[in-house]
């Protein structure tokens, strides 16, 4: 097989440097073997990125990856297609956002989302925010037409907490606490209450602004910790499973916090991302007999797990419709982008009018 020739000029909204987008062209003349040519429709602004955007990230990171186009979540069309391939032109997909190298231990022990080499959408290659790209067929997922394409791009976030649930093993009557208030504590939250089917008396949601737990009330007891402390401290050894899920500086104390709310023999899984280091006490750790186990990304099955479970499940789609913002972005230039994200640190950042994912749309 050869390489189907095209000429499609592609823009791309890429960030240079913190708070500024640079729109730049790219021209596509082929379409490799097993590839697809795609159109993002629909994307969510992950809070990874929004530290890119803030330069919040180490200085070494962002001198080697910028400039590079943001956006790693999300729904695109395929416009043309590769030879061997069986995907249709027009079809609606997913796109998983890591591409693993298939070599390397991890990916030859089947953990694909710890592959050494993988190349990871807006993380150490270009992600959503261009008009057209090439893509490997195996990391795409056709959309089910009864599914909004809005909640169909969170499929990322909510495959990184389903893999999350899967790996703490769950059981039938145990007490289960989510940590941190973002999207995906929400998430991890909704699959808890979804699919393990943890009734509302068994689940905490537990974090500091209110709009964002209120999205949890009717599924999960929700804590404020910075208003009702001696509420969170009657939870102390009595919580089986608790995900920690805040990250950045809030380590300091969400993983003493943990420690401190699992029962003898509890499990925490850490999905927060936090570059600093934390001091806790080990002898807590060791006399507890606890376990502690860290998540990052996930599988390509757990991918269609997702999608499986937001077609058959409506309780559970419904509630990952409130991790959506009111307010969305149409990008037509880096301006529009540049907006998207500014906005998705303010207002729905801190909760203050659009608790939720912000989404951005292109035509």
């Amino acid at each position: 097989m050869t390489a189907k020739i095209v000429e499609v000029v592609a823009r791309e909204y890429c960030l240079t440097k913190p708070f500024t987008f640079v729109e730049r062209t790219r021209i596509i003349d082929s379409i490799p073997d097993y590839h697809l040519l795609l159109k993002p429709i629909v994307a969510g602004i992950c809070g990874s990125e929004m530290l890119y955007f803030k330069g919040q990230k180490e200085l070494e990171k962002l001198a080697k990856r910028l400039p590079m186009c943001l956006l790693h979540e999300g729904v695109a069309e395929v416009v043309k297609t590769g030879a061997g391939t069986t995907i249709l032109p027009k079809t609606r997909v997913v796109v998983n956002p890591l591409v693993p190298c298939g070599k390397c231990f991890a990916c030859m022990n089947l953990q694909e989302n710890l592959c050494y080499e993988a190349k990871y959408m807006a993380a150490n290659v270009d992600g959503l925010a261009r008009t057209f790209f090439l893509y490997p067929e195996s990391r795409v997922i056709p959309v089910p037409e009864d599914i909004e394409l809005e909640v169909a791009a969170l499929s990322e976030p909510i495959s990184v907490a389903l893999n999350a649930v899967e790996a703490s093993g769950i059981k039938e009557g145990e007490k289960v606490a989510v940590i941190g208030d973002g999207a995906i504590g929400f998430l991890v939250a909704s699959v808890v209450s979804s699919m393990v089917r943890i009734p509302h008396e068994n689940l905490f949601f537990i974090g500091v602004v209110d709009g964002k737990l209120s999205m949890a009330r009717d599924f999960a007891t929700i804590l404020n910790s910075y208003k009702e402390k001696q509420r969170l401290e009657e939870l102390f050894g009595k919580i089986d499973v608790v995900f920690e899920a805040a990250g950045g500086g809030a380590h300091k104390s969400t993983v003493s916090q943990s420690i401190r709310l699992l029962r003898l023999g509890g499990r925490c899984i850490l999905l927060g991302i936090s570059s600093g280091e934390v001091s806790v006490a080990i002898t807590n750790i060791v006399n507890k007999n606890l376990m502690f186990r860290g998540i990052t990304r996930s599988k390509m099955e757990h991918f269609v797990k997702v999608l499986d479970l937001l077609r058959n499940n409506e309780s559970f789609r419904s509630k990952v419709k409130r991790a959506i913002s009111d307010k969305n972005f149409v990008i037509r230039s880096a301006k529009d982008l540049e907006d998207a994200f500014r906005y998705a640190d303010t207002e729905a950042g801190e909760a203050h009018l659009n608790p939720g994912r912000v989404l951005v749309k292109f035509p």
